[in-house]
């Protein structure tokens, strides 16, 4: 019996589920698309959290060809993956979580030359948490201020097609595979093969959903001022405090602010919500900032000007 023929018989049975181990291919649809365009799926690994200060220890990306009008995607066109010496020695957690020892950056440089050549011709950069990963590079590669990037960690809406958690690993079980992780270039290809199925519940091709999303406007509020018996309210419904932001009130110069992002079709109702809840009807006190992909998820869309 051949493995095919075993997987159909173990399911038949309704008692297993099968998946595969990800073998990444070389392409995914044959032929040209219709409406050319070149993405990056990325992958950082560094010495901690902190964005402004960590430093990158690997890098891995994917450069793949896509449709813009269908999502589907063509040719894998490169990957890249490097280490990077911090020169310094690496925190035992970070070595935990990573796989990666000091032994295997030392001495290590990325290749900046072969980086910046394809983040420079990438139409859209995707991570699965991108937040984190534009942070960090464009700290490290400043060539993608300008760029527009997606996430798939955000700009999926998980929790409509039944999936319960966001961490990489399991989504990938949910869409039927598994990968060996920990490794920046594998973190990549786990991300782009995801992209390439359809959504579980929907059916809608993930890269479809996540090209719609990134193009979506939004609107990111920041509560300044907001009153500090607020602070339930403000969390109860997806604000986040940002610690460092800094405003100017009254000509003082103030600290902190609860801030969240909303799509472009619930700008108006949030904006009710914030004058009555939170300012008691003086909708003047909060501020905002219209956010595009250009934008989304770099420390720009986070800082008062």
């Amino acid at each position: 019996m051949n493995d095919s023929a075993l997987i159909q018989q173990l399911e038949k049975s309704g008692q297993y589920k099968v998946i595969e181990r990800l073998n990444p291919p070389d392409f995914y649809t044959a032929g040209k698309p219709a409406t050319a365009r070149i993405g990056i799926v990325i992958d950082v690994e560094a010495t901690g959290l902190d964005t402004v200060h960590d430093k990158i220890i690997e890098l891995g990306f994917i450069v793949f060809e896509y449709d813009a009008g269908t999502g589907l995607i063509y040719r894998i066109l490169h990957s890249y993956g490097g280490f990077e010496d911090p020169g310094e020695p690496l925190a035992e957690i970070i070595r935990q979580i990573t796989g990666i020892s000091d032994d295997m950056v030392a001495g290590q440089k990325l290749d900046d030359a072969e980086i910046n050549v394809w983040l420079q011709q990438a139409d859209l950069i995707i991570a699965h948490n991108a937040a984190y990963d534009r942070q960090m590079l464009e700290r490290r590669f400043p060539v993608i201020s300008q760029t527009n990037w997606a996430c798939t960690f955000n700009d999926i809406n998980w929790m409509e097609e039944e999936i319960a958690s966001l961490k990489l690993d399991y989504i990938a079980y949910k869409m039927g595979y598994f990968f060996d992780g920990h490794r920046a270039v594998n973190d990549a290809q786990a991300t782009l093969h995801l992209l390439s199925k359809p959504l579980p519940q929907s059916g809608t091709l993930a890269m479809s959903a996540l090209l719609a999303q990134a193009r979506e406007k939004s609107r990111r509020y920041f509560a300044v001022a907001a009153p500090f018996d607020k602070k339930d309210d403000l969390k109860a419904r997806g604000y986040r405090w940002m610690a460092d932001f800094a405003y100017s009130e009254r000509g003082k110069q103030r600290k902190g602010v609860w801030s969240k992002s909303v799509s472009e079709a619930t700008i108006e109702a949030e904006q009710q919500w914030l004058t009555d809840v939170v300012y008691g009807g003086k909708s003047e006190l909060f501020t905002f900032k219209d956010v595009s992909a250009k934008d989304r998820y770099s420390i720009r869309e986070l800082s008062a000007g």
